[in-house]
């Protein structure tokens, strides 16, 4: 195999390395309670800090809090990636909450309220030490801490109302008990990992598992001692930043990294301001690319198709989302033709436009200019967008590997320099699952930006056709036929899918003949419904190539739920007479908000719905393959 600098593929590599260092797929901003000055207690003030863990930190919005506050002590802030809001809550009465709802501008802008009522917006019993919301603009706090075991509720609770919607014990280790939960703070990250700081004297660092399931204790695993105690926690950038004060002259803050475990040395806190509990705002992206077919025209030319998957990772709106493939710089601008892209179907649930103009050489941009990407919220599909790039390619050395990136961006705030936040990210090869391996919630650490090869020489397995149709109402057959022979082909895998996007292994079948052109697979015990089929045929050395996708409409009777009463008092009866195993049922409120998730254990199970309000609800069930919705109304 030969790799040359001077050939165009070589260029991309390098294209994509500068990207890499000149714009981070993740560019977070620092949201900090506390006070504008590191002296004393100073004034209630809360910021929002530019580029927060660079060199050169920028407060691009800082609000006075001080005439709804009386000082910064037993005050907590969060924001709600559902609504693009800020919340700030006083406890410190210790009988009661008070909550600011502030609406800073975003995604659009990034400034102060005009004005900030001093009335609150929710006052309520229920107190809370900390919250955060996670990205489905759920609300979590720590309760009813019992030092002796070394046990603490983590309520999910109503931010209107204060209604523990749900509450969970959470256990932690034994010999890392914290000292207390009253001081500290916990963050969420976009992809749902939980951390906290928690204790005074001695403050320790947790990561929270288990929490948002049905079953099971949650569990708080114990990650560090903290040298000094942190007030505050942040995700910034695949980081923590740890944050805490002396009350004299001492701000400072410890960045802690999620992939290796090891906690940095002591700083100054950002722009000498004073922490007391701290939020971020996290744009993010992250993008993957592959190679699902290529077939040999002649000895140097081919006709390849890519996929491309790009997602909003982050707790914001994305605007002025975009794609660029830049084909001319993998084979040459004079060596592509026949170029088409197009959305895979089921994956623009943003409903986004293609870029007519788009050539892969003077117009790289895969979709037209000003539209917005939403982040993850609930079962969602419109935060991420898969397309299909398609070019015919000349002039190939079979000895040469091409390697070929697309590149995901976006930006939050105004137009301003001073307040304008923008991602990017170079693709990683693979599907989705390969953008981000480590689970940090960034996508562009070191081995998350590697280029899609191509090499002409060997090409897998050359699809003819596909088809899927009904044998009966329970059975599909799926068939394929291939260009033989198949040089160096292992075996194929049949995978479906009920909604286009998350797709399953229905089963396999080896290749142990290459002059056998023709191919046939039976799936039993079907859904009804939608289902889609593609076939993965996986070379002997593990190179792999997709087929086609191909849907199939199966209007069997589908499995059978008996659900009643409704309208519902006090409890709500599931019954099945064909209960799938790991089946299980949600409960959401007309505002879209999960109420409840438990696991469906046997043919008949009691929801018990006696301290839900009347109204309107949606109930869910879920089996592996099927999802049946009810809409339920509770009068009591």
């Amino acid at each position: 195999m030969r790799w040359h600098f001077t050939n165009p593929f070589y260029r991309l590599i390098f294209i994509g390395l500068i990207l890499s260092k000149i714009s981070s797929a993740q560019n977070s901003v620092l949201v900090n309670f506390g006070s504008n000055a590191c002296q004393g207690a100073g004034a209630p003030y809360f910021s929002m800090i530019k580029d927060p863990l660079s060199g050169s930190p920028q407060v691009i919005a800082g609000c006075d809090f001080s005439q709804q506050v009386p000082d910064i002590f037993s005050v907590f802030i969060a924001y709600n990636p559902k609504n693009n809001k800020i919340y700030i809550a006083d406890v410190r009465s210790g009988t009661d909450t008070k909550i600011w709802v502030l609406d800073v501008g975003l995604p659009l802008n990034i400034t102060c309220p005009v004005s900030i009522p001093v009335t609150p917006t929710y006052s309520y019993n229920y107190i809370s030490n900390n919250f955060e919301f996670d990205n489905n603009g759920d609300l979590w706090s720590f309760s009813n801490y019992n030092s002796a075991t070394g046990q603490c509720n983590l309520d999910k609770f109503d931010v209107t109302t204060g209604t523990v919607i749900s509450s969970k014990v959470i256990q932690f280790p034994e010999g890392n008990f914290p000292t207390s939960i009253n001081s500290g703070d916990l963050t969420i990250l976009p992809n749902g990992r939980l951390f906290a700081t928690l204790g005074s004297g001695v403050c320790q660092l947790y990561e929270i598992t288990n929490y948002n399931t049905a079953s099971g204790n949650a569990i708080g695993t114990y990650l560090q001692t903290l040298p000094k105690d942190c007030y505050g926690i942040a995700f910034l950038n695949g980081n923590l930043e740890l944050t805490g004060s002396n009350f004299g002259s001492g701000c400072y803050y410890y960045d802690y990294n999620i992939s290796t475990n090891v906690l940095g040395p002591e700083k100054v806190f950002q722009n000498g301001e004073l922490p007391i509990d701290n939020a971020s705002l996290t744009p993010s992206v992250g993008s993957a690319k592959r190679l699902i077919s290529a077939t040999k025209i002649n000895s140097n030319t081919a006709d390849l198709v890519y996929e491309v998957y790009a997602e909003n990772m982050g707790n914001i709106i994305l605007n002025n989302i975009n794609l660029s493939d830049d084909l001319a710089a993998a084979f040459g601008t004079g060596n592509i033709s026949n170029i088409s892209a197009s959305f895979v179907a089921g994956s623009n649930g943003a409903g986004l436009i293609l870029n007519p103009s788009f050539n892969g050489t003077t117009v790289t941009n895969l979709l037209t200019t000003g539209q917005n990407l939403p982040n993850k919220i609930l079962s969602a599909t419109d935060y991420f967008f898969k397309l299909q790039v398609s070019c015919r390619v000349t002039n190939l050395n079979p000895s040469t590997t091409y390697l070929n990136s697309a590149v995901v961006s976006g930006d939050i705030g105004g137009r301003a320099a001073t307040t304008l936040v923008n991602v990017s990210d170079s693709s990683n090869n693979g599907d989705v699952t390969v953008i981000d391996p480590n689970k940090n919630g960034n996508s562009s650490d070191d081995g998350e930006n590697v280029p899609t090869p191509f090499v002409l020489g060997t090409l897998p397995v050359q699809f003819i056709t596909i088809n899927a149709s009904l044998l009966n109402k329970n059975t599909a057959c799926i068939s394929w036929k291939i260009a033989v022979p198949a040089v160096n082909a292992a075996k194929f895998e049949i995978e479906y899918s009920i909604d286009g996007t998350v797709w399953n292994k229905a089963g396999q079948v080896n290749i142990y003949d290459g002059d056998q052109s023709n191919y046939q697979f039976s799936h039993l015990n079907i859904p009804a419904g939608n289902l889609y089929y593609r076939i993965e045929q996986t070379d002997l050395d593990g190179t792999s190539i997709y087929s086609k996708t191909v849907l199939l409409k199966n209007k069997g009777a589908g499995r059978e739920y008996l659900v009643y009463p409704n309208p519902a008092g006090e409890f709500i009866q599931i019954t099945s007479t064909d209960l799938l195993s790991g089946s299980h049922v949600l409960l959401f409120d007309a505002a879209g908000r999960k109420l409840l998730e438990m696991g469906l254990t046997n043919n008949n199970t009691k929801v018990n719905t006696s301290f839900y309000p009347n109204g309107t609800y949606v109930l869910e069930i879920k089996g592996q393959s099927e999802t049946i919705i009810k809409k339920i109304v509770i009068k009591h």
